[in-house]
């Protein structure tokens, strides 16, 4: 009997670790959405009121809006350049857009070929870059770019608030002056940073314009067609887009085999966890097997 028991005893003690194995994320990952909840459940005046004023005008001072220019390039095989061409700028005025350079270039052999610089609003670029690319027979190049100006955006609008300063200073000092000499100076002083304020103030309106209209480089290049037999043939075009998939998938299969490298630790830790677990449920299987199961299975003596 003390045997059964013993036997009895194991098994319970091996289900008991098999439940804490699985339940034990499971009650980090609960204890993690209560937290959450009771975070979502605070009186709606607690987190709407003057604590989250305080904290919404403490973060704009720190980190204020960022100014982002962004800019892009596209290079498309086009059928005909000038119907392309075409067709771009009335999409570009369909999306209040500017047109910075239109040149359009016949080469040596009567191939032609055709560079743009539009302007689109930042805040449709990537619509606008899908309509572009369907101009195009297919898209040989695109690139995104963004530049951060948001430290020298603020150090500008500091520099305009220090200059207007500046000048109220001139202008009480031009009330007080009483002789012409006086005058002379400060209105020379005023001219000064009055025209200093004037070349910042367009260095600040070219460069919010700059955030508010990204621009746009399209080259457009018709492709010339090889045919062999009648069948087009484009042997370069095709090597560049197999080259192409080679290196996309040489990239993918490194990125893998670097995340089985740098989590090989924790697969060793499971694959561990889990050899042991099986080990110690075999073990009280086959003891429970040859104490009591294969005895009474074994064939009695006549």
């Amino acid at each position: 009997m003390s045997n059964r028991l013993k036997a009895l005893w194991a098994v319970a003690a091996v289900i008991t670790l098999l439940v804490a194995v699985i339940s034990i994320p499971n009650l980090v990952r609960s204890r993690t959405a209560a937290n959450n909840f009771s975070l979502a459940a605070e009186p709606q005046e607690d987190r709407e009121g003057g604590g989250k004023d305080r904290i919404a005008l403490y973060a704009q001072l720190i980190a204020p809006d960022k100014k982002l220019i962004h800019n892009a390039e596209l290079e498309l095989i086009v059928g005909d350049i000038r119907a392309a061409a075409e067709q771009i700028r009335k999409l570009v005025d369909s999306n209040h857009g500017e047109i910075d350079k239109l040149e359009i270039r016949d080469i040596t052999g009567g191939s032609v070929s055709a560079t743009l610089a539009v302007r689109v609003p930042a805040s449709g670029l990537e619509s606008a870059l899908a309509e572009f690319k369907k101009v195009g027979v297919r898209t040989e190049r695109e690139q995104v770019s963004t530049r951060d100006v948001s430290r020298e955006f603020y150090d500008n609008e500091a520099h305009m608030r220090n200059l207007h300063a500046e000048e109220q200073q001139y202008l009480v000092i031009m009330k007080q002056a009483h002789t012409v000499k006086d005058t002379l100076e400060v209105s020379e002083k005023l001219s000064d940073v009055r025209d200093r304020i004037e070349r910042l103030q367009a260095q600040i309106q070219w460069m919010t314009h700059d955030i508010e209209m990204s621009v746009v480089t399209i080259a457009l290049a018709q492709e010339s067609e090889a045919q062999m037999f009648g069948i087009p043939w484009r042997p370069l075009y095709n090597a560049k887009v197999s080259v192409r998939g080679l290196l996309e998938g040489l990239g993918d299969w490194l990125n893998s085999v670097v995340a089985i490298l740098i989590n090989l630790p924790l697969i060793a830790l499971w694959t561990l966890t889990v050899g042991v677990i099986l080990w110690v449920v075999w073990q009280i299987g086959r003891a429970v097997w040859l104490r009591f199961l294969k005895p009474r299975f074994a064939p009695r003596a006549q």
